[in-house]
């Protein structure tokens, strides 16, 4: 009798190790980190708009998490997770959390949701505000090319969401800046 139990406990040990772990679901857009746009004194929203035809393959599941890579820590730091508007702006604000004591320069930061956000089959914007005293380089891209809806951008005193790409140019060359922003949601396993 002995026997029988230490082989069913050894099958079970390693039937349960050998089981794999699924992997982390991301939403984004981005590549690895490659650099951040210098932006002057101000506020300014970076987001990602992830569409219902994108999202809904995870319904049930709930956004946890946020990875956004910082490079030079701004005044002030916010998480805004907002639900479904239109193709061009985001709709009602479902989560919000002031992060600017977590943020680390020149480095990803998390920032796990106090309040899981569901996924439901509509439009989710997650989006990083900044609040800069002077200008410097605070959000972090990847080098691009940009990608719908990995780029969009909220200016001080606009009240109209633009892609980046729209809102910048290269002064030596004359081309838009084409990039994505370094944001990511990780979403529940289950």
């Amino acid at each position: 009798m002995k026997n029988i139990f230490l082989i069913f406990l050894s099958c079970t040990f390693l039937f349960l190790s050998c089981k794999k772990d699924e992997p982390t679901i991301e939403l984004r857009y981005d590549g690895d980190n490659f650099s951040s746009p210098i932006l002057p004194a101000g506020t300014f929203d970076a987001g990602q708009r992830f569409p219902s035809n994108v999202v809904d393959n995870y319904v049930g599941r709930t956004l946890d998490e946020i990875d956004f890579y910082i490079q030079d820590k701004p005044v002030d730091c916010e998480i805004l997770i907002y639900g479904e508007g239109t193709s061009s702006s985001p709709g009602a604000l479902v989560y919000s959390s002031n992060v600017i004591n977590q943020v680390s320069a020149n480095s990803w930061n998390s920032h796990t949701l106090s309040t899981p956000v569901e996924i439901k089959n509509e439009d989710l914007w997650i989006v990083v505000r900044l609040v800069h005293n002077s200008e410097i380089r605070s959000i972090g891209c990847d080098e691009g090319p940009a990608r719908t809806n990995g780029d969009w951008m909220l200016g001080e005193g606009e009240t109209e969401w633009k892609t980046y790409r729209d809102l910048s140019t290269n002064p030596s060359t004359g081309a838009n800046v084409n990039v994505n922003w370094n944001i990511r949601g990780i979403l529940s396993k289950e």
